[in-house]
């Protein structure tokens, strides 16, 4: 492997190990979605971690109602690293295509679901429950 791939990889492994220490760190502090801990609105990602543990156990239909679109970050992080190879040329396609079914995804789920996954409870945020607490 060359120095610079080596490298590479590296930060991209470095990158991930960050993201699971943070989300981590936010799980044990009982936090969990630090944008809906502020906001009290699901983000794009709300129920990817928990499609992905279903996928660890084979059970795909659970892990498409969590988060249907759990298979589009390994499938950027594969182009990603690919397009440094020429094999993707319509790479910003691609990438352009990848965020809008997850745009999509969200807007669907948030507008027109009414599940628990995602949500839309602006009440529910931490100013909110910080006032509730001392006014009340």
């Amino acid at each position: 492997m060359k120095s610079g791939k080596r490298k590479e990889l590296l930060h991209i492994l470095s990158a991930i190990t960050a993201v699971i220490f943070v989300y981590a760190l936010f799980t044990l502090l009982g936090i969990g979605c630090p944008i809906k801990f502020v906001t009290g609105i699901s983000c794009m990602g709300c129920g990817m971690t928990r499609a992905w543990l279903c996928v660890l156990r084979l059970d795909f239909k659970s892990a498409f109602y969590y988060h249907p679109g759990f298979w589009i970050p390994p499938l950027v992080l594969i182009l990603f690293y690919l397009k440094n190879k020429k094999i993707i040329k319509n790479y910003k396609f691609f990438m352009f295509t990848a965020a809008a079914i997850f745009v999509i995804i969200y807007l669907v789920r948030l507008i027109y679901l009414n599940d628990d996954i995602v949500v839309f409870q602006p009440e529910n945020n931490i100013l909110s429950k910080i006032s509730k607490k001392f006014i009340h």
